[in-house]
């Protein structure tokens, strides 16, 4: 999953020091940084995506989980042939909503299944995978939530 935010500057940019920082995270737990980007401009074209991701298997799972913040836009990678509906699980507390998907106030869990067609609370339209594009979602959050997304490829 990839997270990106706009910075805007008013003079040219010299240099550009970059701070990853992982707080709250327990002494069992890993936390792997790959592929940082930095590209100029507004969107983002130049997609380098994990190598792992790079191959995918017809009729396949794929999934995709990360801790979103307000504001930010989530960029979900996929190399799908055909269109898919996404199944989203999100915890979290606050007004949440996902894409097009209104969460409503979080307190916990909630789902929302695309392909069958279930949400555990709230209301919209969950997420379309769209062949051969990448997922991505505007936010709008209260506090941080942790996001799994999931679909299965088609032929």
């Amino acid at each position: 999953m990839r997270l990106q935010q706009p910075i805007y500057v008013d003079k040219r940019v010299l240099s550009i020091k970059l701070r990853i920082v992982a707080t709250d995270v327990p002494t069992s737990a890993a936390v792997l940084v790959t592929d940082v980007q930095l590209q100029a401009g507004e969107q983002p074209t130049g997609v380098v995506p994990n190598p792992a991701e790079v191959g995918t298997t017809i009729g396949r799972a794929q999934y995709r989980n990360g801790v979103i913040n307000p504001g930010l836009q989530v960029v979900a990678l996929s190399n799908a042939d055909k269109a898919a509906p996404v199944y989203m699980r999100i915890r979290g507390k606050g007004e949440t909503r996902v894409g097009a998907y209104k969460f409503g106030a979080l307190n916990g869990v909630a789902e929302v299944d695309g392909l069958n067609h279930y949400a555990s609370q709230g209301y919209g339209r969950a997420p379309i995978i769209t062949e051969r594009q990448d997922l991505t979602l505007n936010t709008v959050l209260t506090g941080r939530a942790h996001l799994q997304a999931s679909w299965n490829e088609r032929s």
